[in-house]
């Protein structure tokens, strides 16, 4: 599913010692794997805000009072898909460093090209700032999704990690006084595929279906978010 490599190392002069990894998810058959775990890295509160309830209650409102309401509804959906698609690019190519008596990690981007976002962006996650983490798991990859001590955070939030680094980290963690939660693989997919249909069926089974049944000018914005998102994704490889 995915290509890891991994490298310890130990630090001049010290005793602790460094651990990197990189992640690799580039390419357009790995594209619903990308989705699947952006899906799963949003907070329980703006997930159900932005994929469940608004776009329920705007398809609610083309059902039963105005049809013409599909335009909104449409739109909506338009910026979400595009929402989504640019934000699972984070997941292309991650290059993780931390060092074990260090409260920190290094986490490095290398976005899609093209991308709309800033790539090889460098962030410092300080675990002061970690309240706990979960570990979700799909196909036996691992994902650690970090909880910040603050609401709001822009901080990155989550990553994928080598299999036989998962011990490793989680000891890491739990060292720098982060609670760690973990889940089986059927537990932590079961919640997660419920989200994903979800999400697909309202941000985009219904508007694509739309676009055969309400007159095509509803859905001009799905229409130029599909075709931009299909120009990124073969740009970008295979």
């Amino acid at each position: 599913m995915s290509a890891l490599q991994s490298d310890e190392h130990d630090v001049k002069g010290q005793k602790s010692s460094v651990t990197t990894w990189t992640t690799d998810l580039s390419g357009f058959e790995r594209f619903p794997h990308r989705l699947w775990f952006n899906v799963a890295d949003f907070g329980r509160v703006l997930w159900w805000s932005l994929f469940a309830v608004v776009p329920a209650v705007l398809f609610a409102g083309v059902i039963f009072f105005d049809d013409g309401l599909i335009e909104p509804y449409n739109l909506f959906c338009a910026g979400m898909m595009m929402f989504l698609v640019q934000m699972s690019e984070r997941y292309i190519n991650t290059t993780i460093e931390f060092e074990h008596d260090n409260g920190s990690i290094e986490t490095t981007f290398h976005m899609g090209d093209p991308t709309l976002f800033r790539s090889d962006q460098e962030a410092t996650v300080s675990l002061e700032d970690v309240e706990s983490a979960r570990f979700l798991s799909l196909a036996g990859q691992p994902m650690v999704r970090l909880h910040y001590n603050k609401t709001f955070s822009v901080k990155p939030s989550s990553f994928l990690i080598p299999p036989d680094k998962e011990p490793q980290f989680r000891e890491f963690l739990q060292r720098h006084n982060v609670s760690v939660h973990g889940e089986s693989e059927t537990n932590s997919t079961r919640w997660v595929w419920g989200r994903f249909v979800v999400t697909a069926l309202f941000i985009g089974v219904i508007p694509f279906s739309a676009m055969f049944i309400s007159p095509i000018q509803y859905s001009w914005a799905v229409l130029l978010v599909l075709t931009v998102t299909s120009i990124f994704l073969v740009r970008q490889g295979f």
